[in-house]
């Protein structure tokens, strides 16, 4: 099997006023990812291109989400107009983006096989649970 290197993010991030953090996020988020997929037999040239993209866009998503939260959704022209803030925008689908990409990487709990925790045999229902039953059957 071809080997697979971690992309230059140093390189990639240089023009970016916070090219070195984003960088370091970059490559901490591809080796967390990578070690899982390698543990579970999953890696292979297309995961890792895959995985790529999927760590550039949560780079872009982790700097620029703050910017856009304190933006707000609706820009106030100088005429007193409003108009959509593109960054704003850009974060919702670097975000659709990033959740497809987790999917097809299987890296949901739902791929992985995760199932909400069973109760322990013998343990009595709460109130809570008796309540959520209750909806259910609705």
């Amino acid at each position: 099997m071809k080997t697979t290197r971690q992309p230059r993010y140093g390189d990639i991030f240089a023009g970016n006023d916070d090219g070195a953090a984003m960088a370091e996020f970059a490559r901490i988020k591809w080796a967390e990812y990578k070690g899982d997929l390698e543990e579970r037999g999953l890696w292979n040239v297309t995961r890792a291109n895959t995985l790529d993209r999927m760590v550039r866009m949560m780079v872009e998503f982790e700097f620029y989400y703050p910017v856009a939260i304190a933006e707000g959704p609706v820009k106030i022209s100088d005429e007193g107009g409003q108009y959509v803030n593109m960054l704003w925008s850009n974060c919702q689908k670097l975000n659709e983006g990033i959740s497809k990409l987790e999917k097809a990487l299987m890296l949901t709990p739902e791929s992985m096989g995760d199932k909400s925790p069973a109760k322990p045999k013998g343990q009595a229902a709460s109130a809570a649970d008796k309540y959520l039953a209750r909806q259910s059957a609705h």
